[in-house]
């Protein structure tokens, strides 16, 4: 309650409120466990929906930045393929909560070894640089997560999700790179 700054009181209500709204529910050791409709909930970004002119210029923007991740050595992975998916690839519509985008990456380096090498002074260098990683997943993953970042630019409105995952859910998508001639954005 100490780290809400709130009452023993008040978080008795509102975890009353979470486990009626289907949040949360208790499990059998007595503790709270995070629901389905509680993780969706999670996962809504609280951001004001856009237009299309604002969606055709963020997605500009991040095509650019596709191309500067390609083409800087600086970056160890270089974007192969890009997919549209969700409400974005209505292009009649006038109205998006963020743009979905399927990815998939490809190592700049080929070989192994050289590979290891280049993504070790990565990390050499960031750690140089300040930079305290949580995890040793977290410095194997470092240079794709670079890619991930620089393309995002921390836009709340650029979804980006693996290819893999996309497929799996089935949903519909659409290739945007290598650009396609069908899409004209």
């Amino acid at each position: 309650m100490q780290y809400f700054k709130i009452s023993n009181d008040s978080a008795r209500y509102l975890c009353k409120e979470l486990i009626r709204h289907e949040f949360i529910e208790d499990d059998i050791f007595g503790k709270y466990v995070v629901t389905e409709k509680g993780n969706a909930l999670a996962q809504t970004k609280f951001v004001k929906r856009m237009n299309k002119e604002k969606a055709d210029l963020i997605f500009q923007k991040f095509m650019d930045r596709v191309e500067e991740v390609n083409s800087d050595n600086t970056f160890l992975y270089s974007v192969k393929q890009l997919f549209l998916f969700g409400s974005y690839l209505d292009r009649s519509s006038d109205d998006f909560g963020d743009l979905d985008i399927a990815f998939v990456l490809e190592r700049k380096i080929k070989d192994d070894k050289d590979f290891m090498a280049a993504q070790q002074k990565l990390i050499q260098d960031a750690c140089e640089n300040g930079k305290v990683f949580s995890s040793i997943v977290e410095e194997v993953y470092y240079s794709e997560t670079m890619v991930l970042k620089h393309l995002k630019n921390r836009s709340p409105y650029i979804s980006l999700h693996r290819l893999s995952d996309v497929l799996e859910l089935g949903a519909p998508h659409k290739q945007i790179y290598p650009l396609s001639d069908e899409l004209n954005v």
